[in-house]
């Protein structure tokens, strides 16, 4: 083999992975490049990467064997030929192998450089014509996709699959409109034309683990894994019809064409392979019945909903350029002293039709539109330009503020995708002249356990600003002493729902005077929130707990509010009476 070869090596064993690395040494003119993974779990991706010529793939593991992984590898169109290697001849495991995909089969501990040398070589000669006719088999001879067979094989598996693990996936059927007339005007060459841009558009705007295929004439279908909203569902189906909508240039004349879409969700929309096929197909129908590009769920009920967030998102739009959103204050009392300590900025939509909207109402679709990136720097805004109005108004040295009063904000896991994030916090606070230092952000346990490193990454470099850190919904998550001493929190919030019940249930009670203890022995302060009667405030007290914010003293309002009711006077907070901003 005069060549370069890039090996891939699925193997659990270190001292067999030094060996193959050994022979492949002794063998002549070729130079190799071997990448070796030692987990089953990770194989996968790596096999279907494509950039191996070869795999050699260890058959036993202490979990079990690669029979899944074959199957995989098969079943999603895996172009590199797979050697697997067993410790003794074992018949059963030979047929099975092979009829499972893999092109050839080695003995550990038979192995020499010359064998493993023809094998690799006969296995990629082997693949390479098995290749060619399976492309002829289970490709589109015009666009290059796969085709009708093939696509029946990906969905059985992404069935079996889903079924498995229990996840979802989403088939989509796509009939282009217009295309016969194209045919008919312009020809049978023009009409070609036309459906091989239709799916390099269609390939383009697909991620690596998503499938296209020609199922004949101009009937295309999308299978889409690991995609579980309904608005990201529906925005990869406008993103289709926009993407075909675009110019094609036949010759000298320009057309356009468009498409119909239906959806079918696993299982929602059909727990089986014919069934999603017919439901999808139903669905397509029913988008062209509307006339002009349209998409259409099979589920009328995830069709309503998904019309329901896109419509909410085209509003959250709205709203961020019509200064729509508006900010409440909640203060947080220190129990020994009974100073304001801070306030916690918490976001409110003051919709023109609807009236004052809450998060819950609107979050989840400005997380997943990306849109809580522009609405969380509008909050960093507000929320600094009000500290520092309220700064300049708690003065006297009558009232009971603390000098260093902070601000609590809370920070979307979106907001640390932002490769500026640092840069518009640092930028935001000389822009409006507060002093970072006076900032504490607020995450959740559940948004630090999806990018742990690069959260870690921002957390520091904000920290070195000034700015501080506190956990929300402490006990709610899955966070471990590691996390909590390694990253720079400086608080952890008692989250409402253990509070609630602490003068009621003994349970509830032991754990929130254990989380206080846990606390103070990291060195953090430990918050109460949701505090709403005197009981549960002297039950804190009892425990230790540092500060507290809740209804027992004043529900989230206005800065304007709370400066007027807290402290007794317009735009000046007075301690005289905290209970005076009492829940009614």
């Amino acid at each position: 083999m005069d060549r370069f070869l890039k090996i891939l090596l699925v193997v659990e064993d270190r001292l067999e992975y030094h060996l193959i690395q050994r022979l492949l040494s002794q063998i002549h003119h070729t130079d190799y490049e071997l990448t070796w993974v030692d987990q089953l779990g990770d194989a996968l991706h790596e096999v279907l990467s494509e950039e191996a010529d070869v795999i050699l793939l260890d058959y036993h593991w202490r979990q079990g064997n690669c029979m899944h992984l074959l199957n995989g590898a098969r079943a999603q169109g895996c172009r590199s030929p797979i050697i697997v290697m067993t410790d003794e001849m074992e018949a059963e495991v030979d047929r099975s192998a092979i009829s499972h995909g893999a092109s050839d089969y080695l003995i550990k501990g038979r192995i020499d450089s010359q064998l493993l040398e023809r094998t690799l070589r006969y296995a990629i000669e082997r693949k390479a014509a098995e290749q060619r006719l399976a492309d002829l088999a289970h490709y589109d001879p015009l666009t290059g996709i796969p085709n009708r067979i093939l696509f029946r094989e990906k969905l059985e598996y992404a069935v079996n699959m889903a079924r498995r693990d229990e996840t979802s996936f989403t088939l989509m059927y796509l009939d282009l409109d217009g295309f016969k007339q194209v045919n008919d005007s312009f020809g049978h060459d023009a009409g070609d034309k036309l459906l091989k841009i239709c799916a390099e558009r269609l390939s383009l705007c697909l991620r690596n683990s998503d499938s296209v295929a020609r199922i004949g004439g101009d009937e295309f279908t999308l299978l889409l894994e690991n995609i579980n909203s309904a608005t990201d569902i529906a925005h990869i189906a406008q993103k289709v019809i926009d993407i075909l909508a675009e110019p094609v240039q036949l010759g000298t004349h320009q057309v356009r064409v468009g498409c119909s879409i239906g959806i079918a969700v696993f299982p929602e929309g059909g727990s089986d392979v014919d069934s999603l096929q017919k439901h999808a197909d139903l669905a397509m129908y029913e988008a062209k019945v509307k006339r002009g590009s349209h998409y259409h769920f099979f589920t009328e009920a995830l069709n309503l909903e998904a019309r329901r967030q896109l419509l909410l998102e085209s509003e959250l739009r709205i709203a961020l350029k019509g200064d729509q959103f508006v900010l409440h204050y909640q203060p947080r009392i220190d129990l020994k002293s009974g100073q304001l300590l801070g306030l916690e900025a918490l976001l409110r939509w003051q919709h023109p039709e609807r009236g004052l909207i809450y998060p819950d109402e609107f979050m989840d679709v400005a997380e997943s539109s990306g849109l809580i990136v522009p609405i969380g720097y509008w909050v960093v805004r507000t929320a600094g330009q009000a500290l520092l109005q309220l700064r300049d108004v708690l003065t006297e040295p009558s009232l009971k503020v603390s000098e260093g009063l902070m601000m609590a904000i809370n920070l979307s896991v979106r907001q640390f995708n932002d490769d500026k994030l640092v840069e518009r916090i640092a930028t935001l606070a000389k822009e409006i002249g507060f002093d970072p230092a006076y900032i504490e952000f607020e995450l959740t346990e559940t948004a630090l356990m999806e990018n742990l490193d690069r959260i870690e990454l921002c957390m520091r470099a904000l920290a070195h600003l000034g700015c501080s850190f506190s956990l929300d919904d402490f006990g709610t998550g899955y966070s471990s002493f590691m996390h909590l001493q390694r990253l720079p929190i400086s608080a952890l919030k008692v989250d409402r729902g253990f509070v609630a019940d602490i003068c009621r249930r003994q349970e509830d009670a032991k754990l929130v005077a254990s989380m206080v203890t846990l606390a103070h022995s990291l060195n953090k302060t430990i918050i109460a929130e949701g505090v709403e009667t005197p009981e549960q405030l002297q039950m804190l007290q009892q425990f230790g707990c540092d500060q507290v914010q809740g209804y027992h003293y004043c529900r989230p309002s206005t800065l304007e509010t709370i400066t007027a009711q807290y402290f007794d006077r317009p735009g000046v907070v007075g301690p005289s009476e905290v209970l005076s901003c009492q829940r009614a």
